[in-house]
């Protein structure tokens, strides 16, 4: 067995294998006068892209998802972290060595935001929240006032949004990013949505070539839109509200797809400077259909309840509360409207990145599965004697 096991493998085979990767090298070489400055290697994760990207926002959904896309390709990441040290180990897995580093910062400080951007050629803002952040007590603020509210969604959005573009393009940075919505808009019934358009205009004002990028509401293992109706459903009362029942049509877009353009931007960016992009999927689906979907695969026995506005509204303003709210009013506001792409010629979309989004049937089962009673073992067959 130990004889077998040393055996060479038959000379042809190496000498194949190694004509490969000379072949390969010599490829890399002929082309290397089109290469950016700072990269090497033949591609991929253990190569060096070129790329040194600052990342705002990371350890939040959308953010490990750009790591991993980053980490593919050789960028070197400088990713803020406000936490500690557990806040960001999960991203370091998908970079070689030296390639990960997470200072700390506050973004109420603007020269540890300058440390955060570092050397980097392209700073990406994934920054926002779906609900004001609160503390137990009310504190007291600069103004003298007290409140509860850490970061309002004007701060979080708005302000923030402008202190890293300002400290993005001080420090020399070629290309600032900058993750809004597809619901923006400055006359939304919806704050979030109002101080994202803010954002989007604080961060312009500052770095006039950044590049907006707008998705629809995102999908995936850690999503808020299919997770949230399971998660609803899982409560004692089984009862899941739709506000106006439902009706307000959204075009749901698979995280992983909006990182992968992400990337292609930091990596390509003398493409997209001043553009708008906008990401939709590929078919748009009714909230009350988003539901039904979901539980078609959960198999949970959930009733689903046409709720009128006020009611939710004055139902989440309770949820609202606690400090990682469920529910809160402005989610309410937001699912009583469509959220879709524009359609504008004047905007990119999957198309210009000759990507075509993952429609949400590919993707669901594969993290919804984990609500079923019993999980999917007891309804298939096989499992059992």
């Amino acid at each position: 067995m130990l004889a077998s096991s040393l055996r060479r493998a038959p000379r042809g085979t190496a000498t194949r294998s190694l004509s490969a990767v000379v072949g390969a090298v010599d490829a890399h070489e002929a082309s290397a006068s089109s290469l950016r400055s700072g990269e090497y290697g033949l591609g991929g994760r253990h190569s060096v892209s070129g790329v040194r990207a600052s990342l705002f926002g990371a350890t939040g959904f959308l953010g490990r998802y750009v790591c991993s896309e980053m980490g593919k390709v050789g960028t070197r990441v400088r990713v803020g972290n406000r936490g500690s040290d557990d806040e960001t180990r999960h991203l370091k897995v998908s970079f070689d060595h030296g390639q990960f580093h997470a200072p700390f910062y506050s973004p109420r400080d603007a020269a540890s935001v300058q440390d955060v951007i570092g050397r980097a050629t392209c700073t990406v803002n994934m920054v926002g929240k779906y609900y004001e952040t609160k503390g137990v007590v009310p504190t007291k603020k600069p103004d003298g006032s007290k409140s509860r509210v850490n970061y309002s969604y004007e701060e979080t959005n708005v302000d923030v949004a402008r202190t890293i573009a300002k400290a993005a393009r001080e420090a020399g940075c070629e290309h600032f990013i900058h993750v809004s919505c597809a619901a923006q808009s400055a006359d939304s019934p919806v704050a979030w949505a109002r101080a994202k358009a803010k954002g989007e205009e604080a961060v312009l004002e500052e770095f006039p070539n950044a590049t907006i990028i707008r998705p629809c509401a995102l999908f995936g293992p850690e999503d808020r839109l299919l997770n949230w109706f399971a998660t609803v459903a899982n409560m004692p009362l089984q009862v899941v509200p739709l506000v106006d029942d439902g009706r307000a049509v959204v075009q749901p877009t698979y995280v992983a797809d909006v990182a992968k353009v992400i990337n292609k931007i930091a990596t390509e960016p003398s493409q997209y400077q001043g553009k708008i992009v906008e990401l939709g999927g590929p078919a748009e689906y009714t909230r009350r259909e988003l539901a039904e979907f979901t539980f078609d695969i959960t198999k949970q026995k959930a009733k689903l309840i046409d709720v009128p506005a006020s009611m939710a509204s004055a139902a989440a303003s309770f949820v609202d509360v606690l400090p990682v709210p469920l529910w809160v009013p402005d989610d309410v506001e937001l699912d009583r409207l469509d959220v879709v792409c524009s359609g504008s010629d004047d905007v990119l979309t999957f198309a210009d990145f000759g990507m075509s989004p993952t429609p949400i049937e590919k993707v669901a089962f594969s993290y919804l599965h984990r609500y079923r009673e019993g999980g999917h073992f007891i309804i298939a067959q096989g499992y059992h004697g």
